[in-house]
């Protein structure tokens, strides 16, 4: 125990630094995973008639698969896939309900005719 404390003691430092890189690591991965899902997301649907996606979840597996595959190495080694699957259905859930508001919202604008 003793030994395990004067390592602790003469090279905190560098732990901490291994650890605060590793941190940096994980959020930097998570926050290009999301940049990535946004983009496909919006190109899967701009070019759904070229892809022949047909469905939402042809769509949806477009976006994860393709996105899965562009995340850097050193992403996919804190991100599984089923992290970043999670991660889409999120993105989906959130612009389809930021959509579904917008939608609402105008419905609630318009003048109504009589």
């Amino acid at each position: 125990m003793d030994v395990i404390l004067a390592y602790l003691q003469n090279y905190w430092g560098i732990i901490l630094f291994v650890i605060g890189f590793i941190t940096f690591l994980v959020t930097q991965g998570k926050a290009e995973a999301a940049q990535i899902i946004l983009s496909l997301m919006l190109r899967a649907e701009k070019e759904a008639e070229c892809l022949v996606l047909k469905n939402g979840d042809e769509k949806f597996s477009f976006v994860v698969d393709y996105g899965y595959r562009l995340l850097p190495r050193t992403a996919r080694l804190f991100i599984t896939y089923t992290m970043f699957s999670d991660m889409a259905k999120i993105f989906y859930a959130s612009a389809k309900n930021y959509l579904l508001g917008i939608k609402n919202s105008d419905e609630n604008q318009k003048p109504k005719q009589v």
